[in-house]
C-alpha cells in the first residue's frame, strides 16, 4: 500500500510575489505588461489616423458644430449647488464631424457599433479642451449679478482635513464644497 502526500501549490521562486502593471495614464487602464501597453497605444495612434471614406468638412462647418457644443455645455451649467457632479453631453452629428473636431484625441473606437470616445482627464485638459473649441470660456458660463458655474477639469486631490499641512497649497473652495457635502451624505445614510 502506497501513502501520497498532498502539497499544497507554492509559487516558483522566480516569480515575483508582487505582479507590477502597466496603467494607460489617458484612460486609466491596466495591462499585465509593458507589450499590452504598447499594443494598445498602436491602437490608439490608429484610431487617430484618418480615414479615406470621411467626408471632407468645411472649416465654417466645424465651427458652427464647435459652437454648438460648447452652447450645449453652458446649457448643462445650471446654478443649482443640487445639480453640482458629472455631466453628460450628448449631441448627434456625423462621423466626419466628430473626427474633424476630436481628431488627435480619439481613445477608443468600436467598429461594430460604430462609436468613438475621448477622454480629457487632469489638470490640462481644459487648456486641450479650450484649443479644440476655439474658446478659452467654454467651461464658464456668466449668470446675471455677476453669478459664474465653472467646469473643474482637474484630478480630485485627496483631502486633508489638517489646514497647517496645506498652507504651502491655496485650497480649491469647490473642492472644499464637494468633499464637505461627500462627507454629510455619508452620515446620513
Amino acid at each position: 500500500m502506497r501513502i501520497f502526500r498532498i502539497l499544497k501549490h507554492k509559487l516558483p521562486q522566480s516569480m515575483p510575489s508582487t505582479l507590477s502593471f502597466s496603467r494607460c495614464l489617458t484612460c486609466g487602464k491596466e495591462y499585465k505588461n509593458l507589450k499590452g501597453l504598447a499594443r494598445h497605444k498602436y491602437y490608439v495612434q490608429r484610431y487617430n489616423q484618418h480615414r479615406q471614406e470621411l467626408d471632407e468638412i468645411s472649416i465654417n462647418t466645424i465651427d458652427e458644430f464647435k459652437q454648438i457644443i460648447v452652447a450645449e455645455i453652458h446649457r448643462k451649467l445650471t446654478l443649482s449647488f443640487r445639480s453640482m457632479g458629472k455631466k453628460l453631453v450628448t449631441i448627434p452629428y456625423t462621423e466626419s464631424i466628430f473626427f474633424s473636431i476630436f481628431g488627435g484625441n480619439i481613445h477608443y473606437y468600436s467598429n461594430t457599433k460604430g462609436f468613438y470616445r475621448c477622454f480629457f482627464k487632469g489638470s490640462n485638459s481644459y487648456e486641450i479642451l479650450s484649443n479644440i473649441f476655439n474658446s478659452e470660456q467654454w467651461g464658464k458660463k456668466i449668470y446675471s449679478q455677476n453669478q459664474v458655474t465653472y467646469i473643474v477639469c482637474a484630478d480630485p486631490i485627496p483631502w486633508n482635513n489638517n489646514l497647517q499641512d496645506q498652507s504651502t497649497e491655496e485650497i480649491d473652495p469647490l473642492e472644499k464644497l464637494l468633499h464637505s457635502s461627500i462627507k454629510k451624505i455619508k452620515i446620513k445614510k
